[in-house]
Formats: C-alpha cells, structure tokens, sequence
C-alpha cells in the first residue's frame, strides 16, 4: 500500500466521523458531535477518564492503546449546549503531558461527562470490546440518550427483524425518562407498543409492515402529530393509554422525534429530564453521518463511498480495522525509516504478519 492510498483510508475515517483530522477541535469549545478517543496509554485503569479528538489521536497519541468510541455527545447535564464535548488531550487528567496542537488548555472541561466507555467497557455487562471472552460476536446497539452501546443479547427485549431506520433507547433511559413509555405505547417499533388499542390510537406494526405505514420509516400516517393550537399530544396520548408491559429497551422509527409533543409544559419535561435534544432532528447520528458523507461525495472520496454501502456496525468495524492497519503500516515504515531498510523481503514479511493477525481473528 503506497502512502496516498494510506492517506485516503485516514481521510475517509475522518471524513465519516466529520472531523478534522489536523486540528484539535478545543478551539472550537464543546463541539456537538466529533470523534471522540479514550487514550488508555495516557489515562490508565483508575484514573479519571478523558477523551481527546481525531487529531490529537494521531498527532499526540500515535502508537498508544485507543478506544475508538464513533461519535460522543455524552454530556447529559441540564444547560446550555448540553450533549457536547471538548477535548482534554493535554490538560490535567494528562500529568506530565503537554498537547502538541494546543498547548494552552483549561485544566478541565467542566461540562464534559463521562461513561464506562472512556474505560473500553460497555453495555450492562460491563465487558470490552472486541472482547477476546465472547465467543458469540453479537451486534451492538447504540442507546440515543445515554450513548452507551448494548449488545442485542442484554437489552431485555425482543430482536426486531426489520430493514426500516430505528434508533433505541435502553431500558436504563427508559426508567429514567418514563414519560416516553407513553409515546412508546403509541408509535414505537417494539413490542410493548401491541397492548395499545387499535380502535383507540392508530399504532406502528412491530414489523413496519402496518397498512398506512410509510416504507421508508415505518411510522403509520396517522401517527400523533406533534401539538399544534396549543394542545398537547401528549396529554391526549396518556387520556387514552391503556397498561403496558413497561419492560426492556424500545425500538423507535427513525423519524419518532418529530412525533413528541412541543406545547410549553413538556418542553419544561423534557428539560427537567435531561432530555431536550431529543427535539434536535439534527442530532440525530444518522443526520450527522449524512453530512460528513456529503462532504465526502463532494470531495470525491473512493473509501467511503464503499463504507456508504455497509450497515452502521460494519462500518465501525471496518473503520476499527483500518485505524488498525494503518496505525501497523506508520510503525512498520518509520522502523524501516531508522534503519535505512526497506527491502522486498522486509515488506514480504510485514505482509504476511497482517495476514496472521487477520486469520487469528476470524477463527
């Protein structure tokens, strides 16, 4: 592999993750949504976790132990620009270590959050990953109001089989935010949306499939709309409620947040919930995706047209994989670089380790 087509598989993962690749994004203040890293390297088990953007992975970080955690808006605290993040490459969680692209940092980033993610742990079961322990490699799942990300398999729901655009919210968030188990009762994608009279409130087929249901999202189209005249939606939708099995993480159709209702008192619920930007549709990982992919179809970029192609897991995986390789290739050529060797059995050689590694994983 020459060094350009090295160069566009780090411009691609850039580019998806719509980050700069060059510049530390701490100027920029709480940036709504960046790739964000945990150095494992630098901040160590039980030390207070941290996170450092793209660049400073690659300018500050190069040849450390980095947990690549897609995308973070993990500050779930009630104020003004909440869901965002600041880089703390360099500041005080980082003794003795000065950033390279910016030095003058605060000590810390007070409205920053942290999860068990900055540690290379996730889901309830607490477990890596990759993780080296499970032999069964079961897609995880990212939770839209607390990030975290939960294998299919602790969700404590049944699997959907369904080819619309869904998000999820764990049973974790659903506890804590229990208004939504009424909007859940009315339109969302799981079960628990089946004990909801039909007669009463139109609801969304587990499968999508409702007659009336649009083929791109699965929401039925008559669906409560949001409030409008000053009534509430939501008011209306728990008048008719009827009990529900309140149990497990829920399935959502994509466009479900246009669905909640917007009258003053539950935009006040939501606040006091921690919850406003569920009425962002731009923050949604999908709309932040489209806009890094059409920077990247405006630029000509041939990698990601190809990750274009792949379900969201897969690109993650794929990406985890070529930061990988790439990361391999910089070490293998600086060494050759120090000792003025770079012969064809030497690449033959490295070559051939790549192929190992590869074969050792997929058995």
């Amino acid at each position: 592999m020459d060094q350009s087509a090295a160069d566009e598989l780090y411009e691609a993962f850039a580019v998806l993750a719509g980050s700069d690749p060059d510049h530390c994004s701490y100027p920029e203040g709480y940036v709504k949504r960046q790739a964000v890293f945990a150095c494992h390297t630098c901040v160590q088990e039980g030390m207070e976790p941290a996170g450092v953007c793209l660049a400073c992975v690659n300018s500050c970080h190069d040849g450390h132990r980095i947990s690549e955690l897609y995308t973070k808006s993990v500050c779930v605290c009630v104020c003004v620009c909440c869901r965002s993040f600041r880089c703390d490459c360099g500041n005080e969680k980082f003794p003795g270590f000065s950033c390279r692209l910016h030095a003058n940092k605060d000590g810390r980033n007070v409205k920053n959050s942290y999860n068990h993610n900055y540690s290379g742990r996730y889901c309830s079961c607490d477990r890596p990953y990759p993780d080296t322990d499970d032999q069964v490699n079961d897609e995880m799942v990212q939770c839209v109001v607390c990030e975290d990300w939960f294998h299919e398999k602790h969700l404590q729901a049944p699997p959907l089989h369904c080819d619309s655009l869904m998000e999820m919210v764990c049973v974790g968030c659903m506890k804590r935010v229990p208004f939504l188990w009424t909007y859940a009762a009315h339109f969302s994608v799981s079960a628990v949306n089946r004990a909801v009279s039909s007669s009463e409130t139109p609801a969304v087929s587990v499968c999508c499939q409702q007659e009336g249901a649009s083929a791109d999202t699965g929401v039925c189209a008559a669906s409560p709309q949001r409030s409008g005249s000053g009534v509430c939606v939501f008011t209306e939708m728990k008048d008719t409620e009827t009990h529900t099995d309140q149990h497990g993480s829920v399935f959502w159709p994509y466009d479900w947040r246009s669905k909640l209702c917007t009258c003053t008192d539950c935009k006040r619920m939501y606040v006091a919930s921690g919850v406003q930007f569920l009425l962002d549709e731009s923050d949604t990982l999908l709309a932040y995706e489209d806009r890094a992919k059409t920077e990247a179809l405006r630029s000509g970029g041939g990698v990601l047209s190809c990750l274009s192609t792949l379900t969201h897991q897969q690109q993650l995986d794929t990406l985890y994989r070529l930061n990988e390789m790439r990361q391999e290739l910089c070490e293998f050529l600086q060494q050759c670089s120090e000792q003025s060797q770079l012969t064809p059995e030497v690449l033959q050689e490295f070559l051939e380790g790549l192929r190992d590694r590869k074969r050792r994983r997929l058995d």
